[in-house]
């Protein structure tokens, strides 16, 4: 007899388990309890490989499941989605929630936790549009005409191409054909969109007369799309918006800009090539523009869409919005984040994510110092500041590496992916990098009010 056959031979009864489980989970009902037993006991005998026991008497594969299914009700009752520290340094990280928000926008969404006018216009008494909470600060912050905004830029690249040009073509650059995170590449949402595309020029050079070429009694639109997360060097050649946008009215043919990392702020001052601000956008004329909430504009993910007010609207009219429109929370947490923009910069309100990409290496190098300063020596003689380098993440200035300073540690007595993995299941969970056989944490994402749960992390992980 093997030892799987053993173990499975061994399994508890269902309702053993559940009196076990019903002493820390008094206020769970029974039925989610035994539905969670079930679920381990079918996954035990469907591949009792992965449940190989050493010594598998009655007893132990009884605190087995026990104590196993008792795991997994405490992460249900916790939630999966949970805090971490980010010491990666990268910024815009996707896997962690790209933009921090700040502080400001959790107050605001409380304050609409309960009822709110999100239809409702409170003047007349009538059914309002949710669309109108966002359009007066976005006219005001971008020059445009009108606004609104979904649940991220693929959903409003995706609107404004079935918009104008549903079962018509669509002319794009081969050079702009780009592919974002997880394989989504720009001419499946076209296609999905419900437009054809028509494909232009090469990758690296794309004239004028490509355009004026291609357009036919079949084209319902350009589109242009910023290639924010590569770049194509070297010998090339593309005609500036202006010259399309003047190109484009001559053929009484709108002009659609998928920004991609939009901003509303100078991003010079991080080096490397400047972003286009979504201000400069909509002083060319295009007349239709989306960009990420969630990127360089430090919000929460969204997609927002800008440009001329008859587009706009047609975008609004569109069916198609009722799967992509957002709910109040999200539109509140957008509000907040555009109403931080129109406050002078020397103001005391801080755009985490922008404070976070202007951080200095010299804050960074003191900051760094004084952390490991404060750690137990037992701690503190296994790291040191080492120069390194941040990244703003997400797709947004791929090339772009952030001067900075990290925390080095090498313990003697524990590998870099040990103890990285150790971090990783702590509560909080810290998240840094291994370079070097080395684990690294970057403070350039980690917030001051956060250093005090950073250190007890690695006191609880290494020691004190």
């Amino acid at each position: 007899m093997t030892a799987t056959t053993n173990v499975l031979q061994k399994l508890p009864s269902v309702d053993r388990v559940l009196e076990a489980l019903a002493k820390d989970f008094p206020e769970v009902k029974p039925l989610y309890l035994k539905r969670q037993v079930r679920f381990l006991l079918d996954d035990m005998r469907a591949n009792p490989q992965r449940f190989h026991l050493e010594k598998p008497d009655k007893q132990t594969v009884f605190d087995r499941v026990v104590k196993r299914v008792a795991a997994e009700i405490r992460q249900l009752l916790n939630g999966s989605l949970q805090p971490v520290i980010n010491a990666t340094g990268v910024v815009l990280h996707t896997g962690l929630g790209r933009a921090p928000l700040n502080g400001k926008i959790a107050e605001a969404l409380a304050q609409v936790s309960r009822y709110a006018n999100l239809e409702l216009d409170l003047p007349t008494g009538k059914r309002g549009q949710r669309n109108d909470h966002l359009a007066p600060l976005l006219r005001v912050l971008t020059g445009a005409e009108d606004g609104f905004a979904v649940n991220n830029n693929a959903a409003a690249v995706l609107l404004m191409l079935n918009t104008v040009g549903n079962k018509k073509e669509i002319i794009l650059s081969r050079g702009e054909m780009i592919e974002i995170g997880g394989s989504f590449r720009l001419p499946e949402v076209m296609r999905i969109s419900g437009v054809k595309l028509r494909e232009i020029g090469t990758t690296n050079k794309t004239h004028l007369r490509d355009y004026a070429d291609a357009i036919n009694a079949r084209t319902a639109g350009i589109l242009l799309c910023h290639t924010s997360n590569y770049e194509v060097q070297g010998f090339t050649h593309k005609p500036t918006i202006t010259e399309i946008v003047a190109l484009a009215k001559e053929h009484n043919l709108p002009v659609i800009y998928d920004l991609g990392s939009g901003s509303f702020a100078q991003t010079s001052r991080l080096g490397g090539i400047e972003e286009p601000e979504v201000t400069q956008i909509v002083q060319t004329g295009v007349d239709l523009i989306s960009f990420s909430g969630d990127k360089l504009l430090g919000g929460p993910q969204a997609g927002i869409i800008v440009g001329k007010k008859y587009w706009v609207q047609k975008c609004a009219k569109n069916h198609l919005l009722r799967a992509l429109r957002l709910d109040k929370f999200m539109i509140k947490a957008i509000q907040q984040t555009l109403i931080q923009y129109l406050y002078d910069e020397a103001s005391p309100i801080p755009l985490d994510a922008h404070g976070a990409l202007l951080a200095s290496e010299q804050e960074l190098e003191q900051r760094s110092k004084r952390f490991v300063e404060q750690l137990p020596p037992s701690i503190r003689e296994t790291a040191q500041v080492v120069p390194a380098f941040g990244k703003v993440g997400s797709g947004a200035y791929p090339t772009l590496k952030l001067p900075s300073f990290a925390i080095r540690i090498q313990p003697r007595r524990l590998s870099a992916a040990r103890l990285s993995k150790r971090l990783r299941l702590h509560q909080p969970p810290v998240i840094g990098y291994v370079e070097d056989d080395a684990l690294h944490l970057d403070l350039r994402t980690v917030s001051p009010d956060e250093e005090a749960a950073l250190t007890r992390a690695l006191q609880d992980v290494l020691g004190r």
